[in-house]
């Protein structure tokens, strides 16, 4: 027992007092290190916290601006641009695309809400021209000035930031294109509401925290439950004034934004666990005696008992960042399909899953690259639907989506599996073909392509037959660039046009001449009726057993400063096909009208004035103009001939024949102008009340030279008769050209013989030699 002898009261106070002084050492030192692991995890929590609102905030800015991307490219956006470019006015069809236009704003502003909010405070589609066509708050002044429209010609979308009443106003902005030319800005105002509800999702009001987001132009505060965080809405700066620095601050950039976001927080309250310097003192100096001893394990369990508390919530807060960080994940699986989404809508086009004319472009691009590579070529077929605007107009838009889907079906069927077809946009498709070998090739591709239009289409139990024109071009003989083969197979297409439709045709280097004359002639068209440009000058149309002038034919003339002498041949097809054709109407109506009834007072002659069957697609709006001129200048509706081609009898409908019966009944004479040389059928005369027919100048050319030609003007000249019409005979020139018709009972005539086009001036003083001949032969006549 001598060993156990040391040990006795006073070592056993000794050792329990080391052992105490040990374990509250142990203690003390367990508690700060359980204090720094719990401020390493809120800030760890925090951190992930403003992290988690960063990219939150770049992913919905990412979004809206490829949302916003999308609505530039919709059909309605496109249609009003092209009808604008068109020079269609609100009258005529550019009313009808902006109401579409307005609606579709409306619709993707409406349709577009976070939470129950609007996402979009405001959408304006503003032109180049800084004129505002779309504005889906008109009754709110908006500063267009602010608009960088320089910068947004070589930018497609670009962040603006703005200082509003209420302090900074974020908007998207997104250059709209037509035929790849900047026309207009797509603003898009983001409800700052939205953006401060997104920002502060896990802050509540005892979280004693501040968040601020920092602009160009200022801030925006998103939150601040924290004592001491100071806003300065004059500067648009926030800053934190205490006299602790415990509190807890991060300033994170927002990616692909000119954002950043700057957040304090206050940390958790520490709590001082037997860190009492006079403690520790006291323990060292006394005996620790039992009774203290106990006392003092009693603390220590006390002490255990907080620390346990403590770890139990912040396993509690782990369990809590735990959920959280499930749920980020979750929602960003959920973020990072839509956006999958996005992009697929972003490339393709949305009705026909076809690769839309941005993807179509860019994969075309990516084959040249190949291409050049491997020293290969490319074939590139622009394809247009013949007539597709008729069956949208007459079966509805519905029944046109249903062509487009069947036409890229077919489209698809009809090429190989490495090839590309991608929509431009409304009845406009791209076919790439690569590794083409020869042109040969070339025109079989296209030959399959026409073949599957014979094909009728069924859409709502009715048949449609629509044909197609392809225009094409080769790389690299053709372009080096994606943008210049497109072009030239436009250019080709273009060529098919005006050929009749329904065939294909390779591009050329002449037809680039023709496109550009074309282009000059539509620009110079349009300056030259601002201008007052066009003339009208008048053709006498004789009697010829008396050879007295009895009518004029009028006739547009028009020489441009630039291009010199242009043919009516040349510039009133362009016009019907641009719709300018009303308004050259109109003024060759108005002032024929005006220049007849004032030769009245010299001579009862007629005018006649051609009519292009464009005109008649509005017969109540042309038969109201014709009556209003009659009205309005006086002259007799005896003495107007309208002058019809054959063309438009073969378009006849209700009310057409309404209209010219109506005419009839008021008057007005009614010929069939170059009668022969169109689709001449006895049916149309029954069917129309015609009073003369003009045959054209090409079989009186010949008639004396050409047997065949002069039997043909003989039955013409029969059958007139024995329908009892009159006869114009055009493009007389030699006086045995007259005779022959004139001992054929034809009884009116015109041509360089007597005249040729002269102006309103020349033309009165024709007449009034006339009269002043009449006159003379009158005096003799009494005299003898």
């Amino acid at each position: 027992m001598k060993q156990f002898k040391w040990f006795n009261s006073k070592t056993a106070i000794i050792i329990a007092g080391i052992l105490l002084s040990a374990y509250l050492i142990l203690i003390l030192t367990v508690t700060n290190l359980g204090q720094s692991r719990l401020k390493e995890s809120q800030n760890s929590a925090l951190n992930l916290r403003v992290s988690n609102y960063t990219e939150n905030l770049s992913f919905f800015i990412d979004a809206s601006e490829k949302n916003i991307a999308n609505l530039s490219m919709k059909r309605d956006v496109s249609t009003y641009f092209s009808n604008l470019a068109a020079g269609m006015s609100l009258q005529y069809g550019l009313g009808s695309s902006l109401f579409n236009l307005t609606r579709t704003i409306d619709n993707f502003t409406q349709s577009n809400k976070m939470d129950g909010q609007l996402i979009y405070s405001r959408v304006l589609i503003v032109g180049v021209g800084e004129s505002v066509i779309v504005d889906t708050q008109p009754d709110s002044a908006f500063d267009i000035s602010q608009l960088p429209f320089k910068e947004m010609e070589a930018l497609s979308h670009k962040i603006l930031v703005v200082s509003g009443e209420d302090g900074p106003d974020i908007h998207l902005l997104q250059t709209i294109y037509h035929q790849n030319k900047p026309v207009a800005i797509l603003v898009a105002s983001l409800n700052t509401d939205v953006l401060i509800r997104m920002l502060s999702t896990q802050e509540h009001h005892d979280s004693g925290s501040c968040l601020t987001l920092v602009t160009p132009v200022g801030d925006i505060v998103v939150w601040n439950s924290l004592n001491g965080c100071v806003s300065d809405r004059e500067l648009g700066t926030t800053s934190y004034y205490s006299e602790t620095s415990r509190i807890i601050y991060f300033e994170k950039k927002v990616v692909s934004t000119p954002f950043l976001l700057e957040s304090w927080f206050e940390p958790v309250s520490e709590q001082d666990i037997f860190t009492s310097a006079w403690f520790i003192a006291a323990i060292s100096l006394l005996a620790l005696p039992v009774f203290m001893g106990l006392i003092y394990l009693m603390r220590i369990n006390n002490a255990n008992l907080v620390l346990q508390t403590q770890v139990e919530l912040s396993s509690e807060q782990q369990q809590k960042l735990a959920i959280q960080n499930t749920q980020l994940h979750e929602e960003i699986t959920k973020r990072k399909a839509s956006e999958s989404k996005l992009a697929y809508q972003a490339t393709h086009d949305e009705l026909t899953n076809l690769a839309n004319r941005t993807h179509g472009m860019a994969r075309l691009q990516e084959a040249i690259r190949a291409a050049h590579a491997t020293q290969t070529q490319i074939l590139l077929l622009f394809i247009d639907l013949d007539n597709f605007k008729q069956v949208n107009d007459t079966e509805g838009h519905h029944a046109g989506d249903l062509l487009l889907k069947q036409t890229s079906e077919r489209l698809l069927r009809s090429v190989r599996s490495t090839d590309i077809v991608a929509r431009l946009g409304g009845d406009e498709f791209l076919v790439i073909v690569p590794d083409i070998q020869h042109q040969d090739s070339a025109k079989l591709v296209a030959s399959s392509i026409l073949s599957v239009f014979e094909k009728p289409f069924h859409i709502e139990q009715q048949e449609f037959f629509v044909s197609t024109s392809i225009g094409m071009s080769i790389y690299p003989k053709d372009g080096k660039n994606a943008a210049t083969l497109l072009k030239r197979a436009d250019t080709a297409l273009y060529s098919v046009k005006d050929m009749g439709r329904n065939g294909f045709s390779f591009y050329d280097e002449s037809m680039n001449l023709d496109v550009q004359r074309n282009f000059a002639l539509n620009v110079r068209l349009h300056q030259a009726i601002q201008q007052g440009d066009i003339e009208i000058y008048y053709q006498p149309i004789l009697d010829l057993s008396s050879r007295e002038i009895v009518a004029a034919e009028a006739l547009m003339r028009w020489t441009d400063s630039e291009l010199g002498f242009v043919s009516p041949e040349d510039f009133i097809p362009l016009a019907e096909k641009n719709g300018l054709i009303h308004r050259l109407g109109d003024i060759v109506l108005l002032e024929a009208c005006t220049q007849a009834a004032a030769w009245q007072a010299i001579s009862p002659i007629k005018i006649a004035i051609n009519f292009s069957s464009v005109q008649f697609r509005y017969c109540e709006q042309l038969q109201s103009r014709i009556v209003d001129i009659l009205l309005q200048t006086g002259l007799p509706a005896s003495q107007l001939d309208m002058e019809v081609t054959e063309s438009l009898l073969i378009e006849q409908d209700h009310a057409l024949m309404k209209m010219l019966s109506y005419l009839k009944q008021l008057g007005v004479g009614l010929s069939i102008d170059d009668f022969g040389t169109g689709y001449s059928a006895l049916s149309y005369l029954q069917k129309f009340a015609f009073t003369k027919l003009k045959i054209d100048r090409a079989f009186i050319n010949n008639m004396t030279t050409c047997s065949s030609d002069a039997s043909l003007v003989s039955a013409i000249l029969a059958m007139a008769k024995s329908l009892q019409l009159k006869v114009v005979a055009e493009g007389i020139e030699t006086e045995q050209q007259a005779t022959f018709l004139q001992q054929r009972s034809c009884e009116y005539g015109q041509g360089y013989l007597f005249s040729r086009p002269v102006p309103a001036a020349e033309f009165t003083r024709l007449l009034l030699r006339q009269q002043h001949n009449i006159g003379l032969v009158e005096r003799v006549e009494q005299a003898g």
